[in-house]
């Protein structure tokens, strides 16, 4: 009997038939175009690199949020990276460790144990294992020394394995929320001794359901993201929660409630920027564009160069040409009675000029007359040098203008 593993083909009982153009075109199932997609990734069934985008690309429009298109990031190592970053990330996980350390000897505190009463980790793990293992996972597991084992051992499978019983499971809790007459939805993690727990312990919990909710909303399931995040409050709020709900129910189209989660959080931090700037971005898909753009004023006078709010501030000028600048502030004008001036005020002595100039305007109109006379008389006098006419002034009077007889 051979032991030869079976290949892909095999595992997933797909058909040779199914690799194919027609069929991949006209199949709309999203985890049969992942095993196929899988299996001509492999290579077992030959190489085909058209046939395999095209398979890419039939995927990628039926499920675009395949895990088959997360990309490998490198690790990062002392060498690729420059020794200031190195060092700012050697100081993060320094700063981890001790606020974790401060987090444990908290709770150890309120509890009233003493820090030398508890186990070791590895030996509280291995009380866990020897108490609670039964003896068929303990002979199911694979010994480090049996090869022939680890070479039939496939690790894709085991994955698709857990990814199936994940899913089974979310739809058993489903089910029993459609079929339960009284209203109650089964959670997968009930804990009714919240109440009990210390100030600490409640915020490591809440800090656990705002990262679980943080995954959902990367991979844009926004409604168990706003679930998590709606525990994570419930047990202990937080701004950063507060501010990641709000984005959470904009991209529900909720923009209410994303306005609510953006003020509760600019309560305990006035000048955050990401409540401000999501709080905007959600009065401008209300609607409320004179709202959004206060709010993005806002933004400027915490950050004057934000680009997004700047860019969002000239998109609603365009919009509503009657929009004031964003620095524009009101002046307040106050009417002043009568009454209260005094009438012989002489106001002109406030009036002081930095310079006096002189009017000059008397002599440029003496100028222009003495200019005109000259002018008239010239033209005259050439007259009557042509014409040959005698002018015989009249005694006793001053001839100014040569008058013609």
């Amino acid at each position: 009997m051979s032991n030869k593993p079976k290949t892909l083909l095999e595992q997933y009982d797909v058909l040779l038939e199914h690799l194919d153009y027609g069929y991949i075109g006209k199949c709309a199932d999203g985890r049969m175009l992942e095993k196929i997609v899988k299996i001509l990734r492999s290579g077992q069934e030959g190489h085909y690199p058209d046939l395999t985008s095209f398979a890419e690309h039939r995927l990628r429009s039926i499920k675009p949020n395949s895990k088959l298109f997360r990309e490998e990031t490198p690790l990062i190592t002392k060498e690729s990276i420059t020794r200031e970053r190195w060092q700012k990330i050697n100081q993060d996980l320094e700063e981890w460790e001790s606020n974790m350390q401060k987090v444990h000897k908290d709770i150890l505190d309120q509890k009233g144990i003493p820090i030398e009463d508890v186990p070791p980790i590895r030996s509280m793990h291995a009380a866990i294992n020897t108490s609670y293992a039964s003896e068929s996972s303990v002979s199911q597991r694979i010994k480090s020394w049996d090869y022939n084992n680890w070479d039939r051992y496939d690790a894709d499978a085991e994955i698709l394995k857990m990814d199936l019983d994940e899913e089974r499971h979310k739809e058993f809790v489903m089910k029993q929320n459609e079929s339960n007459p009284s209203g109650n939805i089964i959670q997968e993690d009930q804990s009714n001794e919240i109440d009990r727990l210390s100030e600490t312990e409640r915020k490591v919990l809440a800090t656990k359901y705002k990262e679980k909710g943080n995954d959902f909303f990367r991979s844009k399931e926004y409604e168990q993201a706003l679930q998590e995040y709606n525990r994570s409050i419930t047990i202990f709020p937080t701004a950063a929660c507060f501010n990641n709900r709000a984005i959470t129910n904009i991209k529900l189209t909720r923009y209410n409630k994303a306005i609510s989660d953006c003020e509760a959080c600019l309560k305990s931090e006035p000048k955050n920027l990401k409540a401000l700037c999501r709080k905007a971005e959600a009065l401008k898909l209300d609607n409320k564009c004179r709202e959004a753009y206060q709010a993005l004023s806002q933004v400027l006078l915490v950050d004057r160069n934000n680009k997004l709010a700047l860019e969002a501030v000239d998109d609603l000028r365009r919009q509503h040409p009657d929009l004031p600048p964003p620095n524009a502030f009101q002046v307040k004008i106050e009417d002043v009675g009568n009454e209260d001036v005094a009438v012989d005020d002489d106001y002109a002595t406030l009036i002081k000029p930095k310079r006096i100039v002189k009017d000059k305007l008397p002599d440029a109109m003496k100028s222009l007359r003495t200019e005109t006379a000259k002018m008239m008389q010239k033209s005259v006098s050439t007259k009557i040098q042509n014409d040959k006419i005698e002018i015989i002034p009249r005694p006793g009077k001053k001839v100014f203008i040569e008058e013609i007889k």
